[in-house]
């Protein structure tokens, strides 16, 4: 299930992205009930008031959807729409270099409740403390946790990661997980879920970012932006990661995840977002718009 982001898929000609494809597609809103008025200075029902210029926007994507429309739910439309919004602004990001599965899992760990920059510098004391997983998963917890303190959480986290190496050692004889490479997205899924600690979005980083699979990893960003625009409801952030798969297609997972994260950083913020300065502002259902630049 889910076919490897380095195979080569075909392109919509209207939106240069994979096919097939729904792109510049508008559902008449993300909600079910919401409707469009046409008038000028009209709105979507349930949604914000429409800026100068939205009322184009939307006529354009409403034509185009006759032509570029598939089948699937309104969130999927909606993630399409989102997807090619982020796109016109920032291109389509393409899959960096990969590290093997069990680094990558580790990594996901030392990311847990922390910033990159302190998860990064964690992940290199952890490798100036030691040379192999060997030495790692054969020292004692509270020595991992020194080595990678500076990342938070240190002591549960070096726990975990000591208990799933012994498990991986003991399992499969070895301190690798180079096996789920050549396994399908539900096979490999199912094998990480074994491990203790990896939840919902640790395991979709590691099928999206290693295994170069159609993976959806929803974070905090992507988790805000998507219920701000009302295509998800829940507070809970693996059930997100659980639910929002199905909507969205394999071709647009990585581009929509690293642009919805540099989104979520640059212009969605948690707090006082620059509402001002958003390319989805007019499909956005959040009450407590930041409208005002100064």
């Amino acid at each position: 299930m889910g076919r490897r982001l380095s195979e080569t898929v075909t392109r919509c000609s209207k939106c240069a992205l994979p096919s097939t494809c729904s792109t510049r597609t508008w559902l008449r809103s993300f909600h079910p009930s919401a409707v469009f008025d046409s008038s000028p200075g009209g709105q979507v029902s349930g949604g914000a008031p429409a800026r100068r210029g939205v009322k184009t926007r939307k006529a354009t994507a409403l034509r185009e959807s006759k032509a570029c429309a598939s089948e699937g739910s309104n969130e999927s439309r909606a993630i399409e729409l989102l997807c090619d919004r982020l796109c016109d602004r920032y291109g389509a990001p393409r899959p960096k270099s990969r590290q093997a599965p069990l680094e990558e899992l580790i990594f996901t760990i030392l990311s847990q409740n922390t910033t990159d920059t302190n998860r990064d510098r964690a992940w290199a004391s952890l490798w100036q403390h030691f040379d192999t997983w060997q030495e790692v998963a054969t020292a004692r917890a509270d020595k991992i946790a020194s080595a990678i303190k500076v990342g938070g959480l240190h002591k549960v986290k070096a726990r975990r990661i000591k208990d799933i190496l012994l498990q991986l050692k003991k399992e499969r004889g070895d301190f690798d997980l180079n096996h789920l490479l050549a396994v399908d997205m539900r096979v490999a899924r199912a094998e990480l879920q074994k491990y203790k600690g990896i939840g919902a979005k640790s395991i979709n980083c590691i099928l999206l970012f290693s295994l170069g699979l159609p993976a959806f990893p929803v974070d905090t960003h992507v988790h805000r932006i998507l219920r701000r625009l009302g295509i998800i409801e829940t507070g809970d952030l693996s059930k997100a990661n659980r639910d929002i798969q199905k909507h969205v297609r394999d071709e647009i997972a990585y581009p929509l995840h690293m642009n919805m994260i540099r989104y979520g950083r640059e212009v969605c913020h948690a707090q006082r977002p620059k509402c001002w300065n958003c390319c989805v502002e007019d499909l956005c259902v959040y009450e407590e718009k930041n409208l005002t630049k100064y």
